[in-house]
This record gives C-alpha cells, structure tokens and sequence, in this order.
C-alpha cells in the first residue's frame, strides 16, 4: 500500500498502482513492468515512482511465523554452493554471476 499512499497524496486518484519488493532491484523491476504495460498495449502512459527504506544491517526475514517466499530458492542455492557466514542476499546475487560465468563463460573481467 505504499505506492497508494504516495500516488494519493499526490491527488492520483482512481489510477491502477503496483507495489514492487525484489530486494535491490525493485526500482528495475518497476522500470520493467512500465515499460511492459505500454509495449504490451495496455497503458498510453505509466509513471514509476520510488522510495527505498532501509535498515541498519545487511537483509533478513522479517516474517518468522510462515515460509519464507525464497525457501526454496535458498535450498538450491545451498545445494549448488556452500552457504557461507555472509548476508544471504548478497550470496544470492554472488552466485546467480557464478551461475552465468558457468552456463555462458563470461569472464570476471
């Protein structure tokens, strides 16, 4: 509801709005739904507004009373690579490159 309140206190009434959380790449992520709503027909014009808020710290689960939406994501990850005592979304960005250099022979330079 975060991007309501900000495109309501703007007087943006009555238009569709999207909230996006992928981490550090909710401003991409958003950049690419736009732009898929007017290659896609679906949209004229769109407008991507964003606003990070962050925490102290590297990333973590904010919600321990369910399954964590990245669980099994995790679980491969861990079964491709060793986990190591590093923020897990850092290792998850770390070891899709490994993955790509694997799968494609790109080069760390």
């Amino acid at each position: 509801t975060c991007g309501q309140r900000a495109a309501y206190q703007l007087g943006m009434t009555g238009v569709p709005v999207y909230n996006v959380n992928n981490n550090c790449a909710s401003g991409a992520s958003g950049l690419f739904m736009a732009r898929q709503f007017v290659a896609g027909g679906l949209s004229e014009c769109v407008m991507a507004l964003g606003f990070e808020k962050m925490e102290p710290g590297s990333l973590g689960s904010k919600f321990q009373d369910r399954t964590n939406p990245m669980d099994k994501h995790m679980m491969k990850m861990m079964e491709l690579h060793e986990f190591v005592p590093a923020p897990p979304a850092a290792q998850m960005f770390g070891n899709a490159g490994r993955e790509h250099q694997k799968r494609y022979g790109t080069k760390p330079e």
